[in-house]
């Protein structure tokens, strides 16, 4: 849906504060008229003017469906997209994280039958058992999706007092080169042994290559450049190998002319592919897998840890802008050809 754009005034030391607090002020202001809106649609005309005065709840506060009249009729998947929406644009959150969130607060709604705001410790005890088994670490997922729920979205802290399992680090799984061409013996189509070689010689993240158009593809110098930022995640430049050209270019013949993505598959169908492909090879492979190795056979190659983040987009704007002749396209280039990266070798 296409957003209608205006220009409002507001008090410059209120704008500066918000910033600082990192609100999406633009974000803020559609909630907020949202607010004014849904309260205007459901009060009488003796009570119209009063809501126009009513104040609207501070830019770093969440204004609760709880509170607007139409909430008892709510049906979850009301609440959801509410919820989602004011996630969006107020808290900033990404894709990946809004799905597992409606995924498990769904659930919680679902089972509890009643408004969000009346849920008590019991019904989410009675939601987590419903859950079980599970790993400490899905405990965690639930748990945070929960907290961002009910304190940032309902201002209720209902969820707070539940302890997140402490978890340890889990030992970094690298398959080994033997076991990467073993996978990539049962891969039969071109596109995924582009995106298999692409993967594991780019360092790519996993939604990142699924995302790469034609145009973000410089082929002359066998580099990529992923248009995507966020408030957590970089981007910059990598590379692909030989191998990988090689595989490319054996895709493109059958690539369809008019879906612009370059590798043209979807990041679930990729995971769906690669967990069928581990089946049949005996050599489990995802695309985290083969990021962690591409920065493992890096480093054994001698590539200085810095260059490998930047590959990999960990490196800040900050430190790429300061010192850009460091990190420029040719020198990067530079580095990765010299490291000799292969993986069918």
């Amino acid at each position: 849906m296409s957003k209608k754009r205006v220009n409002i005034s507001v008090d410059p030391d209120v704008y500066a504060k918000a910033k600082e607090l990192g609100l999406n002020v633009s974000g803020v202001a559609e909630r907020a008229l949202r607010t004014y809106v849904q309260t205007l649609q459901h009060t009488d005309t003796h009570t119209s003017s009063s809501a126009i005065d009513t104040p609207v709840a501070p830019e770093n506060e969440s204004v609760p469906l709880s509170d607007t009249p139409q909430h008892a009729e709510a049906t979850v998947e009301e609440i959801l997209t509410d919820y989602e929406n004011y996630a969006t644009t107020v808290l900033n959150r990404g894709e990946t994280t809004l799905a597992q969130h409606r995924r498990y607060i769904g659930r919680l709604l679902q089972r509890a039958d009643k408004p969000p705001a009346t849920i008590q410790e019991a019904d989410i005890i009675d939601y987590l058992e419903s859950e079980q088994p599970m790993s400490d670490s899905k405990k965690n997922n639930i748990l945070s999706a929960l907290r961002v729920f009910f304190r940032e979205y309902l201002d209720h802290d209902v969820a707070d007092e539940f302890e997140m399992p402490t978890t340890g680090p889990s030992p970094t799984q690298v398959p080994t080169k033997d076991e990467l061409q073993t996978f990539h013996a049962a891969i039969e189509r071109p596109k995924y042994r582009t995106i298999f070689l692409m993967y594991a010689t780019s360092g790519l993240r996993s939604a990142e290559l699924v995302e790469l158009i034609m145009e973000d593809i410089n082929e002359d110098m066998r580099m990529l450049v992923p248009d995507k930022q966020s408030e957590v995640k970089k981007t910059w430049a990598s590379f692909y190998n030989e191998e990988a050209e090689a595989a490319f270019e054996a895709f493109k013949p059958h690539r369809d002319p008019d879906d612009e993505r370059a590798f043209q598959a979807s990041k679930p169908t990729v995971n769906k592919t690669f967990r069928r492909l581990s089946e049949e090879s005996g050599v489990k492979v995802t695309p985290q897998m083969l990021r962690r190795w591409f920065a493992s056979e890096m480093a054994s190659l001698g590539v200085d840890a810095t260059y490998i983040d930047a590959f990999c987009g960990r490196t800040p704007t900050s430190v790429l802008e300061e010192h850009y002749l460091d990190y420029s396209p040719r020198k990067l280039k530079q580095i990765y050809d010299d490291a000799g990266l292969t993986v069918l070798e």
